[in-house]
């Protein structure tokens, strides 16, 4: 079995300032938009980051996503990004990191497709604890926790942008 899975990272936003920060980590960890295949688009250094791209390698040491997710987040900290590390096997599950700044960070379990997994048990204890809250109360408290509400909302204004969130 491997100890590698594949992990990538989409930056959504970033000060220029912070975009050498961000380059060097992601260059750290072997990503690029061709993935390491042969033929790819970035033979040489990676010099400008694209917003909105996907970067990624098919050969990450297993946790490099905490490792990755920590280094963006004190080395940029005012870059808004979602990584995520695919599963190692089927049954597994994978790690899934959104950093918005100023807003959060939200961490999940995940697929390879970097879908957060929700623990039904988890969400269903939430609401039993709190049967008095509206479902607007309990998202904006304790289901922030458990399902990153603020966090994918300024993600996915990025990801489908002109819906309303």
């Amino acid at each position: 079995m491997s100890s590698q899975s594949p992990l990538q990272v989409i930056v959504y936003d970033s000060p220029e300032h912070e975009h050498p920060a961000v380059c060097r980590a992601m260059e750290s960890f072997g990503l690029a938009t061709d993935w390491g295949l042969p033929g790819g688009l970035t033979k040489t250094k990676q010099v400008f980051l694209h917003l909105g791209q996907a970067y990624g390698t098919h050969h990450a040491p297993l946790g490099a996503s905490d490792d990755l997710a920590a280094r963006l987040r004190a080395d940029a900290p005012e870059t808004t990004f979602l990584l995520w590390q695919d599963p190692y096997f089927e049954e597994a599950d994978g790690h899934n990191v959104a950093h918005v700044p100023e807003v959060g960070v939200f961490e999940s379990p995940c697929n390879a497709n970097g879908a957060p997994h929700i623990d039904l048990s988890e969400l269903i204890a939430s609401l039993r604890e709190t049967p008095a809250l509206t479902t607007a109360q309990w998202l904006a408290g304790p289901g922030e926790t458990i399902l990153g509400t603020r966090v994918r909302k300024v993600i996915d204004g990025y990801e489908r942008p002109g819906i309303a969130a």
